[in-house]
């Protein structure tokens, strides 16, 4: 999960762009461990086998993430109207 959240923030549609910009990303952050999983990435992303599939997953991936921030304002719009009723129904004599 954590990988896709980080091809959300730094990806493109572009494969080789978005491994350079992984590089970029691992040689700028300060923690070791934050290093290794972005440099990790880029690795695996530079296999020439994703080629063929990295264009397909980036845009697939982009689509669940809208899906995912559209529904989770819903419910956040739901659960806002639901207190606004709640709050019109206290009486406070």
């Amino acid at each position: 999960m954590n990988e896709k959240k980080a091809l959300y923030a730094f990806g493109c549609p572009n494969r080789e762009a978005t491994v350079e910009r992984l590089r970029y990303v691992a040689a700028l952050a300060p923690d070791p461990a934050a290093k290794k999983f972005f440099f990790s990435l880029a690795v695996k992303l530079n296999d020439k086998d994703c080629n063929q599939w990295y264009r397909c997953f980036f845009y697939t991936m982009r689509l669940e993430m809208e899906t995912y921030f559209y529904h989770k304002r819903v419910v956040e719009n739901i659960y806002e109207s639901s207190l606004e009723v709640a709050d019109d129904e206290i009486d406070e004599d």
